[in-house]
């Protein structure tokens, strides 16, 4: 399958090399991240900050 993208893409064994180690490092990024939760956090904070910014403006339609 690497020879159908080397011919196809016409790229060297570096470049896939490079590719292959890219997306792995991404992966195990990606895990690690989801594994931690990290997620949830921004997720919180930005309900959060969306609350607050309808609340600003709530208040100045009001007014």
């Amino acid at each position: 399958m690497q020879d159908i993208f080397a011919v196809s893409l016409d790229l060297n064994p570096i470049e896939i090399g490079v590719i292959i180690i890219a997306g792995a490092g991404f992966l195990i990024m990606f895990a690690l991240s989801s594994a931690k939760g990290g997620y949830q956090d921004l997720v919180t904070t930005t309900l959060e900050n969306d609350k607050t910014r309808r609340e600003i403006k709530n208040k100045k339609i009001k007014r």
